[in-house]
């Protein structure tokens, strides 16, 4: 099965922060159908069978449902709300989910927000071939760190292959170290664009990793993502042992 897993900017995070993306992309509405436009081509077209979302917001959850009827969209909610330091767009809904679309008849196995962070988590979702993909958002950091344990207990909470995508805060050394050598941590090929790319688009972070357990994962890679987010898509295939 084939897998991405993006952090799509929640707007109000963007705003707040200054993200360059927002300055880019002014029209949240706009921002919203281009988003579910590389989200829906890559499962719809390229032949994705799963997409692992991070900092979803109320109005790209209802889009995503609005525009892939046939697939499993299912989320989990924070209970923070996001609010704006400033004034900014207007939107609809300003929830904050995790998110995983998956095929019909998938369903959830775990949701849940890390204790100590009412604005981070992990969503796991069986889908119909028995695979458990997860998507989850780490917080920065020592916190992250100690969420690491969650997400350890979820590769073992089920015996079938698991594949876990998101956003770590953490670069992959700091992963390996974290879950051992049972846990394959996907590399990205040498010199391939930063997940978390710097404003002057020279250089940047990579935080956003594939996991998995009982599975290993090939063709791993940085998805192109027209500048929409402050994260860039990353995919790998996921074959089951």
């Amino acid at each position: 099965m084939k897998v991405l897993t993006w952090n799509v900017l929640h707007r109000v995070h963007a705003e707040n922060y200054g993200e360059p993306a927002i300055h880019r992309w002014r029209d949240e509405p706009e921002r919203v159908r281009r988003v579910v436009d590389l989200v829906s081509k890559a499962l719809c077209i390229d032949g994705f069978g799963v997409a692992l979302l991070q900092e979803v917001s109320g109005d790209v959850l209802q889009s995503l449902r609005d525009h892939l009827p046939a697939w499993a969209v299912l989320d989990h909610p924070y209970p923070r709300m996001p609010r704006l330091k400033r004034p900014g767009p207007p939107m609809r809904d300003l929830r904050e989910h995790l998110v995983v679309v998956a095929p019909g008849g998938s369903t959830v196995f775990r949701a849940q927000t890390f204790a100590g962070d009412p604005g981070k988590g992990v969503l796991a979702v069986t889908v119909p071939s028995g695979l458990v993909v997860a998507s989850t958002h780490v917080s920065w950091g020592p916190k992250g760190e100690a969420q690491f344990a969650t997400l350890r207990e979820l590769f073992h909470a089920s015996r079938a292959p698991v594949c876990i995508g998101g956003d770590f805060n953490a670069e992959r050394e700091v992963l390996v170290r974290a879950f051992g050598a049972e846990v394959v941590v996907g590399a990205l090929p040498s010199g391939s664009p930063r997940t978390r790319p710097s404003e002057d688009a020279t250089g940047g972070l990579d935080i956003d990793h594939l996991l998995a357990c009982r599975a290993e994962l090939s063709d791993l890679r940085v998805l192109d993502h027209s500048e929409l987010s402050d994260h860039r898509p990353i995919a790998a295939t996921v074959l089951p042992r």
